[in-house]
């Protein structure tokens, strides 16, 4: 069946326009947000409506995105509240201050040793592939040794993006899972794949985090004697009644049960578990009520920010705006590299997946791709390998991603203070990895 020419031209012309709107919507987020012109959940609510209005979309179809850009951020968002409100009240209470005292003992002032052990750990946190339950075990137990050595939250950050990434591309993990159902093979067979690239992203993930020790040693950071640090942890002695036991068993096995798969949602347990700490250290109504009010209100200001980005979220995505700018990305390209296009693309990968978000990088872009390349004998295998070593290093500083903002939350600094900070490190990082896997065969140019 013919499609009428001038079906064929409307359709184009949404297309075109979609894209550009969606692009200018981009640009323009990443501005305000980069750039502190605009509070993050305020650019995340108003700039996609008006992109949706000036797309052509009316009331019904922009209220259609909003309630589905809602549902994918509610159950981030109730972990978020309560996930932080548990670790804001076990800190309060030192649960953390002799692991600060231990690594403070061992490492004394050295910024290099305690940035290594951050990373060490974000690859055995992110074993279960969840960027949430990483986030949640990492960054409560490092944060503060890194802010008593003056390391600043965003270098812990930045230190775990490298291992995000190398994790974050396991065979059981989201992005390699989308890659294979794209590209119609076993994850286990893709992933056998890109075990040498695999490699290179581990060695360049340990690069990252000397890097950043050489960036925080240059701010200052390590320049308090170890004497003073361990004078410091001697004056908050900690109390070992059967509380502190107490929270420190509640605590173990909250977080084993994180890494179980079991059939309940991840803020289910943390709901169970703060409660119970609340009735076991604070006794009486008053003082719970005051607690719950006092440690959730460090939670509000990103919770709000969660829900904006789930209308930022329907928006783009709902309405076709991220397929659209997919394409118009790979027909802006000049013929002539059409046969290394997803070597070239994947030297853009770390902007694209902060721009596209995950989904839309592999179920519209990844596709695309695969279909301009195959004709010149590129397998879909090596496309799929490529995207998979050069973007998975964007995701933890995607700010279409939810997981994000449970680091963020948690170590209090802005999604703008974490993109300025780790950009730097992680796109330079992904064409170093995309040029290591292709010296050791992985990925073909």
């Amino acid at each position: 069946m013919r499609v009428p020419g001038s079906y064929r031209k409307s359709l184009e012309v949404l297309h075109m326009r979609l894209a550009l709107v969606g692009f200018i919507l981009m640009f323009v987020l990443m501005y305000v947000l980069i750039r502190e012109k605009m509070a993050p959940p305020v650019a995340f609510v108003l700039l996609p409506l008006i992109a949706a209005v000036c797309a052509g979309f009316g009331f019904e179809d922009i209220s259609g995105f909003i309630k589905t850009g809602m549902n994918t951020m509610l159950s981030t968002a109730i972990l978020f509240v309560f996930s932080i409100s548990y670790f804001t009240l076990m800190s309060d209470k030192g649960l953390f201050d002799p692991i600060i005292g231990f690594l403070i003992k061992r490492a004394g002032k050295n910024v290099t040793t305690i940035l290594l052990a951050a990373l060490l750990t974000t690859f055995v946190a992110h074993l279960d592939g969840s960027g949430a339950t990483t986030f949640l075990i990492v960054v409560p137990a490092f944060l503060p040794i890194c802010k008593k050595m003056g390391i600043r939250p965003q270098a812990l950050l930045g230190t775990m993006c490298g291992a995000y990434g190398v994790m974050n591309i396991v065979p059981w993990g989201g992005p390699t899972m989308r890659a294979a159902s794209v590209v119609g093979i076993e994850v286990g067979d893709l992933y056998s794949f890109i075990i040498p690239g695999v490699v290179c992203l581990v060695i360049v993930a340990f690069a990252i985090a000397f890097v950043v020790s050489a960036i925080e040693k240059k701010n200052g950071a390590g320049k308090e004697t170890q004497a003073e640090l361990e004078e410091e942890m001697e004056e908050k002695k900690v109390k070992y009644d059967g509380i502190y036991w107490f929270n420190l068993i509640l605590t173990i096995a909250m977080l084993v049960l994180l890494f179980m798969d079991l059939p309940v949602p991840l803020y289910s347990i943390f709901m169970v578990t703060y409660s119970i700490a609340l009735i076991v250290n604070f006794r009486s109504v008053k003082e719970q009520s005051k607690k719950i009010k006092e440690y959730g209100s460090n939670a509000m200001v990103m919770t709000v920010t969660l829900f904006a980005v789930g209308i930022f979220m329907g928006v783009i995505k709902d309405s076709g705006m991220v397929e659209a700018m997919a394409q118009t990305i790979v027909n802006a390209l000049p013929a002539a590299i059409a046969p290394h296009m997803h070597w070239f693309m994947a030297i853009f990968s770390v902007p694209l997946m902060m721009i596209l978000g995950t989904d839309a990088f592999y179920y519209a872009l990844l596709p695309i791709i695969i279909g301009v390349v195959e004709p010149f004998g590129v397998t879909p295998e090596v496309v799929a390998a490529t995207f998979l070593l050069s973007a998975t290093l964007a995701t933890p500083i995607s700010p279409s991603v939810a997981a994000v903002y449970v680091g963020l939350g948690l170590a209090d600094v802005s999604i703008s203070e974490h993109i300025r900070y780790s950009l730097r490190l992680v796109w330079p990082a992904s064409i170093a990895v995309l040029i290591l896997a292709t010296v050791v065969g992985v990925i073909r140019f």
